[in-house]
């Protein structure tokens, strides 16, 4: 008599594809692991400090920029002389 050929549970598929997987999986994290040590640049640079004249000065630059950009933009929106409360 021949043997009947039984059929693989799919428990048993998932078992091998664990066992494989987790193999594949630590391949995969070592290979990893050396890309990011080659990917490491030299430091860089630090620029000087600035100054405090040139902190203040940067700082009323941003605040008069600012205040020119409002007024742009009010003009665009409505411009000069044509006032809703006249």
């Amino acid at each position: 008599m021949a043997k009947k050929t039984t059929k693989k549970t799919s428990v048993k598929r998932k078992s091998k594809k664990a066992k494989v997987s987790t193999a594949r999986k630590a391949a995969v994290k070592k290979t990893a692991k050396k890309s990011k040590k080659k990917a490491k640049k030299p430091a860089a640079k630090r620029a000087k400090k600035k100054t405090l004249g040139q902190r203040i000065a940067g700082a009323f630059s941003v605040v008069t920029d600012t205040i020119r950009d409002t007024g742009k933009l009010r003009d665009k929106m409505e411009p000069p002389g044509t006032s809703e409360t006249e």
